[in-house]
């Protein structure tokens, strides 16, 4: 059996999935210049790794506050 490949960038449904957060939440988090994203043609891309920093991040604002 093979292993399951770590995907690098997620797609916006699988960005709200991970995030467990509905699309639309996750488009207005988008419209954020902070939140990662880049595009493949048309497609927006969310980084795994620029997630996962954009997420600590805002853990710690959350702390600061």
């Amino acid at each position: 059996m093979a292993d399951k490949m770590e995907l690098l960038a997620y797609s916006t449904t699988q960005g709200a999935q991970v995030l467990n957060i509905s699309r639309p939440t996750l488009y207005k988090l988008m419209q954020d210049p902070s939140f990662p994203k880049f595009k493949i043609g048309t497609r927006t891309m969310i980084p795994a790794d620029g997630l996962r920093e954009w997420v600590r991040n805002q853990a710690r604002k959350e702390e600061t506050e």
